[in-house]
């Protein structure tokens, strides 16, 4: 199984968490993830949170975006690139990981 590059994910590609990054809930419904190598703090939103949490088993920008239109309401209509633009965001700091599961 390869690692894909940030600009090469589609909505079916596979998003894992990467075992470098610990995540921490805060009192207000925001977290920051923690990447244990580079001790660099990265800061998310509850629909940030949402994301990480669906993460946890794996899962796919598409289903990560359904996920979230059935469970937010007032999703804006490009969430799905919303949701692609933050997951490379998670992969170029690499706490997440993009599998390649064709090659």
């Amino acid at each position: 199984m390869e690692m894909m590059n940030t600009k090469s994910i589609g909505a079916d590609v596979t998003l894992r968490r990467s075992p470098s990054a610990v995540f921490r809930e805060l009192a207000d419904g925001t977290a920051v993830l923690l990447h244990l190598e580079s001790t660099a703090y990265f800061g998310i939103n509850r629909i940030g949170v949402l994301i990480w949490d669906l993460l946890e088993d794996g899962n796919t920008i598409a289903r990560i975006t359904r996920e979230i239109r059935e469970r937010v309401a007032g999703t804006p209509p490009e969430l799905e690139e919303d949701v692609t633009s933050f997951v490379a965001e998670l992969a170029a700091r690499d706490l997440i990981w993009i599998e390649d599961v064709s090659g």
